[in-house]
């Protein structure tokens, strides 16, 4: 193939992928085809991939560990039918207790392994607790004795994002983040930055290169144009007011 039949091939337009395109194991995004959501693996090697804004408590446990710091927002827990979630509960994985919004410690903790994918999770019960208890009506559901939740292994680094993220500070730091995916998104939407017209890494590495170079060029140049609109709309003015008196 020709290198202009190659730029051809690269600038031209997404599609989504049609019937018998895509494996059976993969899910792909609609805003942006070439993102889908893909497993690998079985058991304990068995990984997920999947194109989202969130970030999630393994994520955070394996950051933290290698001494690095991720900035993002957790998904809410889900919530059913007006009932306390997860997030109304004060659960310590690590020390298997769980106190919910009436101040009642858990009865009983139980570990729940899926062996086929490998994934952790443990069960917090409150039995006899929720007999008499006055939130009953906004905690339990129709036909309920007693509460359970389910949670995580790496739930407290979960929880304490949720919690950080309601702060004012985190919500600044986050405006950061914002204008890091808006410039991505230009890259990969704009440019084409997800599609490699030559093989090896020193070519894609030039090619991106070239690719935010031409992306500042731009910039400027829109920033230049608004510069002159605004003198033009002020000389405007000036001479409107000029002509009036």
């Amino acid at each position: 193939m020709s290198n202009l039949d190659q730029r051809s091939a690269s600038s031209a337009p997404i599609l989504a992928k049609g019937k018998g395109q895509l494996r059976s194991d993969r899910v792909q995004n609609p805003h942006d085809p070439e993102a889908t959501y893909a497993v690998k693996g079985q058991g304990q090697h068995k990984k997920e991939h999947v194109d989202g804004a969130y970030v999630s408590g393994k994520k955070l446990t394996q950051v933290q560990a290698e001494g690095r710091e991720l900035i993002g927002t957790a998904q809410p827990a889900p919530q059913k039918d007006g009932r306390f979630t997860t997030e109304d509960f004060q659960v310590k994985v690590e020390e298997r207790t769980a106190v919910c919004p009436a101040g009642k410690t858990s009865t009983q903790c139980s570990r729940l392994e899926e062996e086929a994918a490998g994934k952790v999770n443990f069960r917090f019960e409150f039995s006899t607790h929720c007999h008499d208890c006055l939130l009953g009506g906004t905690c339990l559901g129709k036909d309920q004795k007693h509460r359970t939740i389910v949670v995580g292994e790496h739930h407290t680094p979960l929880q304490a994002r949720r919690k950080e993220q309601r702060s004012e500070a985190f919500q600044q730091r986050m405006k950061h983040r914002n204008g890091i995916e808006g410039t991505q998104s230009e890259l990969v939407r704009g440019q084409g930055m997800r599609r490699a017209r030559y093989r090896g890494l020193p070519k894609v590495r030039l090619q991106n290169y070239f690719i935010a170079a031409a992306c500042n060029v731009k910039r400027w140049i829109r920033g230049e144009a608004w510069k002159l609109a605004q003198a033009v709309s002020v000389e405007a003015a000036a001479t409107g007011a000029a002509a009036v008196q």
